[in-house]
């Protein structure tokens, strides 16, 4: 199973030094929404990875839904130990009588992770 078939929407995993990769029940994945042309992580802890997408003239965390997890983005962040979730991007600038408003996806990153786990004395 390659990274992007392990890392379904909100299916929050961990990375190990080693490589190895658990899933982690104990977290869920933060909403994300676009707004003024941005992408943001409303939940405090997680930021969102940005340079991976290959969408003309746009750098930022969100990729368009014909991405995927591969490539440099794969290895980025299977040789990068951390907690990592993909999300979908939806837009509140939309006008709430439209059915769809998903723009993207993106991956977020657990900041401060090693605060979560127990220091071995």
């Amino acid at each position: 199973m390659n990274l992007n078939d392990r890392m379904e929407f909100d299916h929050v995993i961990e990375v190990h030094e080693d490589g190895s990769i658990t899933d982690r029940r104990d977290l869920h994945a933060p909403d994300v929404y676009w707004s003024d042309g941005d992408a943001t992580c409303m939940y405090e802890g997680w930021s969102l990875l940005q340079g991976f997408t290959g969408q003309y003239g746009y750098n930022g965390p969100c990729m368009h839904p014909s991405e995927f997890i591969g490539g440099g983005m794969e290895r980025h962040i299977l040789e990068t130990p951390g907690v990592y979730v993909a999300v979908t991007v939806s837009d509140l600038d939309i006008d709430s009588d439209e059915e769809d408003d998903l723009v993207g996806w993106a991956v977020a990153i657990r900041d401060n992770i090693l605060s979560e786990w127990p220091v071995k004395p």
